[in-house]
């Protein structure tokens, strides 16, 4: 079985014969040459732009920015983890204090017949809420 259009490729291909341009002329399309030229151009200014934005980007969202944000936190919002075992209302004051550097204030009277055992992961406003809760009692938390 012979395939007509194989054997006219064959018979008509001489190399180097064909040429793209030529095709698209003879079809009365003429390809598009302005592109060719400034293609080039295109990359290079896209390039340009992107390597700015993302300059931009990384100078604004770096780690040394991020830092110095959470370093200037408020107190009242910093995550920190604290344990107290048989400890007294007075001295469980006194470790909050220290350790989110925060006041703890109206504290109960007689705090040191309060015992506490617990350990904590969170805001120094959650943790003396929780303390509140479970001691009955209404201290209050605020920045240094």
């Amino acid at each position: 079985m012979e395939n007509r259009e194989i054997d006219f490729i064959a018979r008509h291909y001489r190399k180097g014969r064909f040429s793209p341009d030529a095709a698209w002329r003879r079809l009365s399309i003429a390809p598009s040459t302005w592109w060719r030229k400034y293609r080039v151009a295109a990359a290079v200014a896209a390039m340009v732009i992107l390597t700015a934005t993302a300059t931009m980007f990384y100078r604004e969202y770096s780690i040394d920015n991020v830092q110095e944000e959470v370093d200037q936190a408020s107190p009242l919002t910093v995550v920190k983890v604290i344990d107290f075992e048989n400890a007294p209302l007075p001295e469980v004051v006194e470790k909050i204090e220290s350790v989110y550097n925060v006041r703890v204030g109206q504290l109960p009277e007689a705090p040191e017949k309060y015992v506490l055992t617990l350990r904590y992961e969170g805001t120094p406003t959650d943790l003396v809420a929780i303390i509140n809760d479970i001691l009955g009692t209404q201290m209050t938390v605020e920045e240094k």
